[in-house]
């Protein structure tokens, strides 16, 4: 019965001993898992700052050239109305 008693108790120990060690490489890889996660979390949150910065200087660009093309679109406008006006007046002078 001690025997037996003995074999039970070294048995639980090692069980124990295993069970305790394999979850501390359990927690360490976790760890390691956790800082992982957090250093990608840190490079999106560069790359989300880097692409607003980029976004904003964009819609910058599309403002001007929204401008640009206003006014390219008013010139035209008079130069149609002139050509127009001139194309009467050498028809005019035709007749």
């Amino acid at each position: 019965m001690n025997r037996l008693m003995l074999g039970s108790a070294v048995i639980a120990l090692v069980v124990g001993i295993a069970g305790f060690l394999g979850s501390g490489w359990r927690t360490a890889r976790l760890e390691t898992q956790l800082q992982d996660a957090q250093a990608r979390a840190v490079r999106f949150e560069q790359q989300i700052g880097d692409l607003r910065a980029q976004s904003d200087d964009i819609a910058a660009q599309l403002k001007v050239e929204r401008a640009r093309a206003a006014s390219t679109e008013t010139d035209l406008r008079r130069e149609r109305e002139m050509n127009a006006r001139l194309h009467l007046i050498v028809s005019d002078g035709r007749k």
